[in-house]
């Protein structure tokens, strides 16, 4: 298939994901984000070459946290531009995990009260407006048309 002037065009593009882990106590995995994006966030990162959304979430899950996940289930993407490159994060969330939380070098990690997130002044720029996606059925997309410049719009 051919490129057509005015209907499709190419474009650079970088994949990442998020997960949120939550056990049946109302808990979940926060990471204190130290290197670029910083503050209270969800796990995650970037896919490698040829590595799946999923096969990435859980492998970014377990570089960040020392946990195990499985059962992911897609919540939702965001969308964001740097300069002209398209940044695509697929959101995941589970509640099915093992193993025993540890910190990296991306930043600590610890159980949070998912009520006391919520309202903490401490998430990441934006993060709010994420958190929709990850609990709230009837939104799956937040984008921002023009490099973060402007309001995030949810979909």
């Amino acid at each position: 298939m051919s490129l057509k002037e005015g209907t499709m065009y190419e474009e650079t593009a970088v994949f990442t994901n998020m997960v949120m882990i939550q056990d049946s106590e109302g808990n979940v995995v926060v990471q204190n984000r130290v290197k670029g994006w910083k503050g209270l966030v969800f796990p995650g990162g970037h896919l490698n070459k040829k590595e799946t959304f999923t096969e990435s979430a859980i492998r970014e899950v377990k570089e960040e946290t020392g946990l195990d996940v499985s059962n992911l289930i897609v919540c939702g993407v965001k969308q964001w531009f740097d300069n002209d490159i398209r940044n695509v994060c697929v959101l995941f969330k589970t509640r099915t995990f093992s193993g025993k939380l540890k910190d990296s070098d991306e930043g600590h990690v610890r159980w949070m009260k998912l009520d006391e997130l919520k309202h903490s002044s401490q998430v990441a720029h934006g993060f709010e407006i994420m958190l929709r996606l990850f609990l709230e059925d009837d939104v799956n997309e937040m984008y921002y048309p023009d490099n973060g410049d402007s309001e995030a719009k949810v979909f």
